[in-house]
């Protein structure tokens, strides 16, 4: 099949009327669809589920991801709410785009939003909320497949959603491929980090590039079959949002087999009559002869323009590292947010850095007032805890970090559930020792504990100078500090403003061998031994499509199409397979970074099963 990219989709005037094809369409649509009378409404409507695709394929006795899907989430936001003012105001007067569309359900109530927490039981077809319409199994083994089975025969979705890291891409196949069979004219779209890593656009030349990796080039040359109809690369809500009403625009009464062809050639007229076509990104659909690639660049959205991801979805996750407000032996209910999507930092390991992400998405740092007031209503819907995702929280910024803070403490005087939420975020070593911003730092820290935050999350990567010099994390390049004396100045500068910290260690970094393997685990094991560290998270070096480092380690071939049953030792870490982990390491030394930092870190060495609560 041959990979035809199409013209971009632009923000244009919008007339005041559709164009007469258009509304000639609609008219014939609306006949087609209200003829057989009855319950039109339920006519008018097609089933969806949403999923988000596991990492592993067992538990393993240690690592499962934690927190909620909150990439799915976000990504459905738009079309939710579409959804759902659709079904609030009834069938338009007129014939309208929006006349056939995803029955996503109605926004849960506040008990329903206070009852549920931990994994999702029943059946989709079974929950008329929007938060039943999501599978989230965590593993892919024999008991989630036959659940996911089990919803595929019940609901019979004409549109399957599913959300996948690179890790979870070749799970990701296999659940397409059940639902072709057991739901054959169900359309499948995949999303998430492994689309946006994979299918990129050149800067400056503005050309796609399809990674071996991606989907599109999986599916291609035959590796896979075709069980993937839609890619969608970019910004998802907005995105998303697009595909579904062009599938609304085109399916049949009785919602029998959709043609890619004519979703994708929907595209373009239903950009037209968006007064501000949003988003910026590529829809890849798997037409009967072509690859078709259809750009979309619209207007870039921030943060506070989408709605929060819990408007439709219930808190789930429960972290241990909250203790304070949970009863729960697996800690606190905890929500999570974010201010920001993509790392300031061009980290080349890191798949979340800058370098990969070309506009992120964020609040502006006036908008600190929007973000406490999202934050007092999870805590009204139900949240014991929140934890920032940001790579690095507000992007390292002080004077939004104190701001936030303080219309935090503003909102809390008279919100007893704020007063009462405590929450963690992410922060890097060298944003800690800002010396220029000393004052403005130790200020900071003090509104954050006084503001609720009990815990900050920080990526050490390497104690040994011989790795580090190699990482663009230490970033004072003129005058480098040695590395070890800085993690450690970080960790007391937080630990003196009563705030508790843990870590990820990554292994397999440029200048790893055992022995720096060893020095990293012996100086890890010396902050806990002095109480700066209450937990210590070991990760391998997986490679990612598009990082700086895959590049570098000339592995631009990364398999994350074939099936793997995940087995010890890489069970004990996130992510990690064999053949996609660095090079710089063997099995022999894996299982020693596990065994030794077991040892060494006891148990402050951290399980991911335990901070889900998912177990």
């Amino acid at each position: 099949m041959d990979v035809v990219v199409r013209d971009p989709l632009l923000p244009e005037p919008v007339a005041a009327e559709p164009d007469d094809r258009l509304a000639d369409r609609l008219r014939l649509r609306r006949n087609e669809f209200t003829a057989a009378g009855g319950d039109q409404e339920a006519a008018l409507r097609f089933p969806v589920l949403a999923a988000l695709v596991p990492v592993a394929t067992n538990r393993g006795g240690e690592v499962a991801y934690p927190g909620d899907p909150m990439c799915l989430y976000s990504a459905l936001i738009s079309t939710v709410e579409r959804s759902a003012h659709r079904c609030a105001t009834g069938l338009p007067a007129l014939p309208d785009v929006d006349d056939v569309y995803p029955d996503w359900g109605h926004y849960p109530d506040v008990h329903y939003r206070r009852s549920q927490s931990g994994p999702r039981t029943g059946l989709a077809a079974e929950n008329p909320t929007t938060d039943g319409k999501v599978f989230d199994p965590r593993i892919w083994d024999a008991s989630a497949r036959g659940a996911f089975l089990a919803q595929l025969r019940a609901l019979r979705p004409k549109v399957l959603l599913l959300s996948a890291v690179s890790a979870a891409h070749r799970y990701a196949l296999e659940m397409a491929a059940d639902a072709k069979r057991e739901v054959p004219k169900c359309l499948v779209v995949l999303g998430g980090r492994h689309a946006d890593e994979t299918i990129r656009e050149e800067r400056g030349s503005g050309l796609m590039q399809l990674s071996w990796s991606s989907t599109v080039e999986v599916q291609r040359d035959g590796r896979s079959d075709r069980v993937v109809d839609f890619v969608v690369a970019g910004d998802g809500a907005p995105l998303l949002d697009l595909l579904l009403q062009a599938i609304g625009l085109v399916a049949e009464p009785g919602f029998a087999g959709t043609g890619v062809d004519a979703v994708m050639d929907a595209l373009a007229p239903l950009a037209a009559t968006r007064a501000d076509l949003a988003g910026v990104g590529s829809i890849v659909g798997f037409g009967a002869r072509d690859v078709l690639v259809q750009p979309v660049r619209g207007r870039a959205l921030s943060r506070s323009e989408l709605p929060s991801p819990y408007e439709a979805f219930s808190i789930r996750a429960r972290f241990g590292v909250f203790e304070q407000a949970g009863s729960s032996p697996h800690g606190s209910r905890t929500a999570h947010m974010m201010t920001l999507d993509a790392c300031p930092f061009k980290c080349t390991f890191c798949s979340e850095s800058s370098a990969m992400k070309r506009l992120p998405t964020r609040f502006a740092i006036t908008e600190s007032q929007e973000v406490a007031r999202r934050v007092r209503t999870l805590a009204d819907w139900g949240a014991e805890a929140l934890f920032f995702d940001d790579p690095v929280f507000w992007g390292g910024n002080w004077t939004a970090i104190n701001e936030f803070c303080r219309d935090l403490l503003a909102l809390s005087e008279s919100h007893r559930p704020l007063r009462e939420l405590e929450w963690g975020a992410q922060l890097t070593v060298d944003v800690v020792l800002n010396k220029a911003k000393r004052d403005e730092v130790a200020a900071g820290l003090d509104l954050m504990r006084e503001a609720g935050c009990t815990y900050i999350y920080i990526g050490i990567e390497s104690m040994s100078e011989q790795v580090m010099r190699h990482v663009k994390k230490n970033l004072l390049r003129r005058n480098p500090e040695p590395w070890v004396g800085k993690v450690r100045a970080a960790l007391e500068t937080i630990r003196d403003h009563g705030i508790r910290v843990g870590s990820s260690v990554l292994f397999g970094l440029d200048g790893e061998d055992r022995d720096t393997i060893a020095e990293t685990i012996e100086q890890i094991g010396l902050l806990i031994d002095d109480d700066l560290l209450i937990m210590a998270s070991p990760n391998i070096l997986t490679y990612h499509p598009g990082t700086g480092v895959a590049q570098e380690h000339g592995q631009d071939k990364l398999d994350y199409h074939s099936r793997r049953e995940n087995t010890p030792p890489y069970t004990f870490f996130e992510e990690a397979y064999p053949e996609v982990v660095s090079k710089l390491l063997t099995e022999d030394d894996i299982w020693y970074i596990h065994e030794a930092a077991e040892r060494r870190w006891g148990n402050v060495r951290n399980s991911a099963i335990d901070e889900s609560g998912a177990a």
